[in-house]
């Protein structure tokens, strides 16, 4: 059996050793996992097709081919479809979890708190940004115009900025139950991604966070993802999905190994 892990040009390079773990966890399968570019999956006459595919390209096309063919994808398409584009997120999670108020184009999505009277300062985000890139907190109209114009032909959204600034947790998602939590912080910044420099620790989720968690899982189950939360007047609230989640900070604060839970998951599915 043969599978293929599908990364973009940009991130395969900074994910080799992910890769290898992943290669190493499904070898003691006698599974075979071969890395493919995205951008080569358009010339790939010469491929035989795999037998499953982890999409880690964020490009939820490419899944939506290898499904019509019968192939398996992890995560499903409806998953990357939806968890990289902000604005369709809010838009799909709307009065199923709370998250400050959100405009995306015309519209103006409420769910749970807030009211719409938007007010300074606030964040602009790029609808298919990741890891932090591509996100503005803006304090007058002047800042408002130079985020818009480095967010470039994109879509974006803008949220309501949160009252506690520099803290957001990360919840691991695997075959559609929690693995781990982790908190991230910044003293010197609003965004406290582990890339940018915040710092991690491990963090245990209450109740109230784990219905949040559960109810998003209840309307778009997914295989392997993150699920963000920042914290508004000292209380949990939704921020974004990450389909192709990285785990540095994970294997960076815990014991528990994501490749091999991933993988582990996947033959169970595939019923090897």
């Amino acid at each position: 059996m043969t599978g293929w892990i599908i990364y973009s040009k940009a991130d395969m390079g900074k994910n080799k050793h992910f890769i290898q773990m992943m290669q190493e966890n499904f070898a003691r399968f006698h599974i075979s996992l071969k890395a493919v570019l995205v951008e080569d999956i358009n010339n790939s006459a010469g491929f035989y097709l795999p037998d499953f595919v982890i999409n880690r390209s964020r490009n939820f096309e490419i899944a939506k081919n290898f499904e019509a063919a019968g192939i398996r994808v992890f995560n499903r398409s409806v998953v990357t479809e939806i968890a990289n584009n902000k604005g369709k997120t809010y838009e799909f999670f709307k009065g199923v979890v709370p998250f400050l108020p959100v405009k995306y184009g015309e519209q103006e999505i409420i769910s749970k708190i807030g009211d719409r009277s938007f007010r300074y300062p606030y964040i602009i985000k790029s609808c298919s940004g990741h890891g932090g890139s591509r996100v503005f907190m803006v304090n007058n109209k002047q800042e408002e115009e130079k985020a818009i114009e480095a967010i470039g032909q994109d879509e974006y959204v803008m949220q309501q900025c949160c009252s506690d600034l520099g803290r957001d947790v990360r919840a691991y998602i695997i075959g559609n139950k929690i693995v781990a939590a982790v908190l991230r912080t910044s003293k010197d910044s609003f965004k406290s991604n582990y890339s940018l420099g915040g710092n991690v620790e491990q963090y245990q989720l209450n109740a109230r966070e784990k219905d949040m968690i559960n109810a998003i899982l209840k309307k778009l189950p997914v295989d392997y993802a993150g699920i963000d939360f920042t914290f508004h007047n000292g209380k949990a609230v939704f921020n974004e999905i990450e389909d192709a989640v990285g785990a540095r900070m994970l294997y960076q604060v815990s014991d528990k190994d994501i490749a091999k839970l991933f993988v582990s998951y996947i033959v169970k599915v595939l019923g090897i």
